[in-house]
């Protein structure tokens, strides 16, 4: 059977339709932005779609190429991945800049706490898969792998970006739950560690800022045009393009709001099929996690099931006042290459342990049979 044949058709079709819709988002909803800024109404609509041109040739690519070879190099990347944020840091300080994100090296510019969300989960899957029960050992398993997910933790967090940074502990943790770490280790680590991020919200001034708007009566302008928007387009929406939101009105509308514009252009019923395509989605990388052929597929697979989902709760919450601003984007519909090419990365490793579990499946299938013949004719 050709290699094609054994990609998981519905992950492949969910991903193309959702980078499609964040595609046609992005034109709608930075075409005036683009027109004021550039003077060019689709600048931000070429640029996205050379960043998905991209991620799709990559996300082929790691299709081809047997997941099983990136537990070998999981701590050569985290170095990489290291470095990169160190690089950050470094920029920052030469420059005098308090908030940036972006590492620039020549002409191209890239944010390394995208790149580390994919990192982090390849080299926690691969140390656990290969420690096997040394991880339920909190000095020699546990305690070294704290350690990293922390390290990572506070990198991102100095840039500042309070969400990925979250968002990579959460999922670091989440990861070294389901690699069967103990109960009771997690349970001793959770208190003092979120106990800290509630300090460092309280006492950071942007983020002490983020908070007393999102707990004031008076809301933030941010948040109450997002709700605004939300509402102005009803069950069917206003129609795509004909947003009034887009004018000035949402700061950050094609990056960390795209999905207050897209409520208001094509309504709660397209909002609706929106989340409904990201679960399928997401249900569908917990299902290639729970046939993988290994603990180390499994360990990628959830892992980026599970980053996907918190994500797109994350920014949904944010866009109905559910959560607080944090600087995370939409994953395949908000505009940014450096988000869309590393979810386009998770992407194919995912199709590609679906490729190899199936494969395995088959081959197992074929032998029993092959023995039941010799055994019964």
């Amino acid at each position: 059977m050709d290699d094609n044949q054994r990609i998981d058709f519905w992950l492949l079709a969910l991903t193309l339709i959702l980078a499609g819709m964040g595609l046609v988002m992005v034109y709608s909803s930075s075409m005036y932005l683009s027109i004021d800024k550039i003077g060019s109404g689709s600048y931000y609509f070429k640029r996205q779609t050379m960043h998905l041109v991209i991620g799709l040739l990559v996300m082929m690519f790691l299709t081809r190429v047997n997941y099983r070879g990136f537990a070998n190099i999981g701590t050569a990347l985290l170095i990489v991945g290291y470095v990169m944020l160190c690089a950050l840091l470094i920029q920052n300080q030469i420059k005098g800049i308090w908030v940036n994100r972006w590492l620039r090296v020549g002409r191209i510019a890239f944010q390394p706490s995208e790149i580390m969300k994919v990192i982090l989960i390849i080299f926690l899957a691969g140390t656990i898969s290969n420690m096997g029960e040394k991880v339920r050992d909190f000095k020699r398993g546990f305690l070294p792998l704290l350690g990293i997910i922390l390290l990572t933790f506070v990198l991102v967090f100095l840039e500042p970006h309070l969400g990925i940074s979250v968002l990579l502990l959460i999922s670091g943790l989440y990861i070294l739950f389901v690699g069967r770490a103990k109960l009771i280790h997690m349970i001793m680590i959770l208190v003092p560690v979120f106990s800290s991020i509630i300090l460092l919200v309280t006492r950071v001034p942007y983020m002490k800022k983020r908070w007393e708007e999102f707990i004031s009566p008076e809301m933030a302008y941010q948040i109450k045009q997002s709700i605004i928007s939300i509402g102005s387009g009803g069950l069917f929406g206003v129609g795509l393009g004909n947003s009034t939101q887009k004018y000035y009105f949402l700061p950050e509308l094609h990056t960390d709001f795209v999905f207050s514009i897209l409520a208001e252009e094509i309504g709660l019923i397209g909002a609706g099929i929106l989340m409904l395509l990201t679960l399928m989605y997401v249900l569908r990388g917990f299902k290639i996690a729970r046939q993988a052929p290994d603990m180390f597929g499994f360990l990628l697979a959830s892992g980026f099931s599970f980053m996907m989902a918190i994500q797109v709760f994350v920014n949904i919450g944010v866009a109905i006042r559910l959560l607080p601003t944090t600087g995370m984007t939409l994953p395949f519909i908000s505009y940014g290459g450096s988000s869309l090419v590393t979810y386009f990365i998770a992407t194919g490793i995912l199709l590609n342990i679906s490729k190899q579990g199936n494969f395995e499946m088959r081959l197992s299938r074929e032998l029993g049979a092959r023995r039941y013949r010799r055994v019964f004719t």
